[in-house]
Formats: structure tokens, C-alpha cells, sequence
């Protein structure tokens, strides 16, 4: 059953196409990889879907729902949400005020008690609940982050380039994470990590230049030969 689907998105910002007619899905239970050059629209993909953008054409349907110009509030009281390339969290509050504000969005819908200290346990951040969120190294507010949304019970959740900025070390435990994550949710994840995008997505959805090129498994994407002209290079062929 297809969760998302998007039919004939376009976006210009300026007179500038940033999305030329894109059209893509997601079925419930997959994960969805999007990867493309710098400035080939992705973010901006993300941004429309999750409500922050109002694009300029095209439709949008969630879990059967029609959600041309909802709010990212309306979308996560529907099971829909994201991360974002820059981390966001409360620097000034705590971990615990954190996930406290994150939890109001639902009031009783979201996760109960026990449900959320079972995620504090799996993220391993049970241990920092009473220090300052600005005070974490970025991997804990990274996954501060992806805890603020799963407190919220989403169907989907979509997530922009989820170790950026992360140590090598780091990014195996992060794709561990997301691995476990699956369990739980359907993912949509931008990466330019291939490693990322090898080991998580089931299918992959590649937009160069605003245009998706290519839409398949990722054994046949990273063969595919514009793909790997105009973004990965010889050396992932």
C-alpha cells in the first residue's frame, strides 16, 4: 500500500525550477532512499512533503489523506514528521523539557510512559535527561532529535541527511540505530553517505537538476550510468 505519493511536483523559487514535475511513493514498511548533487532539489522535496514549503503544482496524498497545505503540526498529528540537515533541538532546556514539549504536540496520543523509556534506553539517553540539550555532543542531540519525533507514534518519518557532521565511528552506530528504526516506522532518509543509502533504503529515488532520473533497488541505481556520470563518479560503478 502506497503511504506517500506525490504526482507532478513543481517548485521554482525566483523564477528558478528547484522541482520540475516529480513524481514518487512510498510504500508502507520500506525504506525510501533520496540522493542527488547539491541543489538537485531534495531538501526542497522533503521541505513541501513536510509542510514548511507550499509548492507550486502537484498533489500530495498520505496515508490516503490529502495533504496539499497542511502543517508540519497537521502532518505529525497524522503520522508524518522529519529531521532536519541542521539539527533542531531546545539548546537552553533539557533533554527532559525537550521531550516533554515534543510530547504535547499529541497530548495522551503519543507514547506512554514505558514506551518512552524504553526509547530512552535504546538511544541511550536515559542518562542525560537533566542536562541542557546545547550541552550534548551532536550525535546525542541527533538522536535527542530522532526520539522528539518518535515520541509522536509516526508512520513515516523523514530524515535529512542523518549523519552529517557525524565521526566515522558515530555513523556505524547511527545506521545500526536506523536499521532497529525500520522496526518501528517507514523511513524516507536524504544521504550522501552511500554507505548509508547501501545498508537502509530498499528503493532509491534520485532527482538531478530538480528532475527524479532514476527510481529502482540500490544495487541497479548505483549502476545506473547518469547517475553515476553526473553525481557518484567512476569509483562507485
Amino acid at each position: 500500500m502506497k503511504l506517500l505519493d506525490v504526482n507532478g511536483l513543481s517548485k521554482s523559487f525566483g523564477g528558478v525550477a528547484a522541482l520540475r514535475l516529480v513524481e514518487g511513493y512510498s510504500v508502507a514498511g520500506e525504506t525510501l532512499g533520496m540522493i542527488g548533487p547539491n541543489g538537485s532539489g531534495k531538501t526542497t522535496f522533503v521541505n513541501i512533503v513536510s509542510g514548511h514549503v507550499r509548492q507550486d503544482m502537484g498533489s500530495l496524498t498520505f496515508d490516503g489523506i490529502d495533504i496539499k497545505g497542511k502543517n508540519p503540526h497537521q502532518l505529525a498529528a497524522i503520522g508524518l514528521c522529519r529531521t532536519y540537515q541542521a539539527v533542531r533541538v531546545f539548546s537552553s532546556l533539557s533533554t527532559q523539557q525537550n521531550i516533554d514539549n515534543a510530547r504535547l504536540l499529541l497530548n495522551d496520543r503519543g507514547l506512554d510512559q514505558a514506551e518512552l523509556s524504553e526509547l530512552l534506553e535504546w538511544l541511550k539517553l536515559d542518562h542525560v535527561l537533566s542536562k541542557s540539550a546545547g550541552s550534548l555532543t551532536l550525535f546525542e542531540q541527533r538522536r535527542l532529535e530522532l526520539l522528539m519525533r518518535l515520541v509522536l507514534k509516526p508512520k513515516l518519518i523523514m530524515l535529512d541527511e542523518p549523519v552529517g557532521g557525524l565521526a566515522v565511528t558515530e555513523v556505524i552506530e547511527m545506521i545500526h540505530l536506523l536499521k532497529q528504526l525500520k522496526a518501528r516506522c517507514s523511513i524516507f532518509v536524504i544521504e550522501h553517505t552511500m554507505r548509508v543509502i547501501k545498508e537502509l533504503a530498499d528503493r532509491v529515488m534520485v532527482l538531478i537538476a530538480g528532475e527524479k532520473v532514476a527510481d529502482g533497488p540500490p544495487f541497479e541505481i548505483l549502476k545506473n550510468k547518469r547517475v553515476v556520470d553526473e553525481y557518484l563518479g567512476a569509483q562507485h560503478a
